[in-house]
């Protein structure tokens, strides 16, 4: 299942925050390898659906706290709900921030998690090739 994270993260050139040692005081956080450094500033938070009747991406709560803390002075993140390994949408944390304002993001208190739903997920969001995806990011 992870296979298209690790793939789409190799082929935008992302690092694994694992394999960081600045990160690697949080390696119990980061179980999971859907965490990376895009470059010097930009993170990246990769999740694929595990659903196909009803995809929905998650982004708990411990995570949401942590990249909003390692941003809060400079840099950013943003979360990239995957099709394939180069296809699928990307939120920067200005667009999650105010989802979550606006109550459009959904919150699970028993998973301690936001859900990001198809509805959440609108066409300007939207990459079907990595170029599209690097745009979407400098936008």
């Amino acid at each position: 299942m992870g296979k298209e994270v690790v793939e789409f993260a190799k082929e935008v050139g992302a690092i694994d925050l694992k394999s960081i040692s600045d990160y690697s005081g949080h390696h119990v956080l980061f179980k999971r390898r859907n965490y990376f450094l895009l470059n010097e500033k930009n993170f990246l938070i990769v999740k694929i659906s595990r659903s196909k009747i009803r995809p929905f991406w998650g982004l708990g709560k411990k995570f949401f706290d942590f990249f909003n803390s390692i941003t809060e002075q400079s840099g950013n993140y943003f979360f990239v709900a995957l099709v394939s390994n180069t296809s699928g949408w990307v939120l920067s944390k200005k667009d999650i921030l105010s989802q979550i304002s606006s109550e459009s993001l959904s919150y699970s208190e028993n998973q301690a998690q936001y859900k990001i739903n198809n509805y959440n997920l609108r066409d300007c969001y939207g990459f079907t090739t990595i170029e599209r995806f690097f745009r979407l990011v400098k936008r």
